[in-house]
């Protein structure tokens, strides 16, 4: 089964939550076919639209995993 990517409720994955919802339900029906209306299609079509700008928007943000912080550590022997 699938499980919705995007958090239930927020207004990005509202039409792709209801996609999967109708897709979850033809397989539990064992329906062979899932026709949805123009408006539905489009609504999808800018879902995912947006997701993938939001997705281009993160991968071009830089990401800084080097810490700049220099952590020196001395050890000495002590008396041994």
């Amino acid at each position: 089964m699938f499980r919705p990517i995007l958090e239930r409720g927020s207004p990005l994955s509202l039409h792709i939550n209801r996609f999967i919802d109708r897709v979850q339900g033809m397989d539990l029906r064992s329906s062979q076919g899932l026709t949805v209306s123009v408006t539905e299609a489009r609504d999808l079509v800018a879902d995912l639209a947006r997701l993938l700008l939001e997705l281009n928007t993160l991968r071009s943000v830089p990401v800084n995993n080097h810490s700049e912080d220099v952590i020196t550590v001395q050890i000495d022997g002590g008396t041994f």
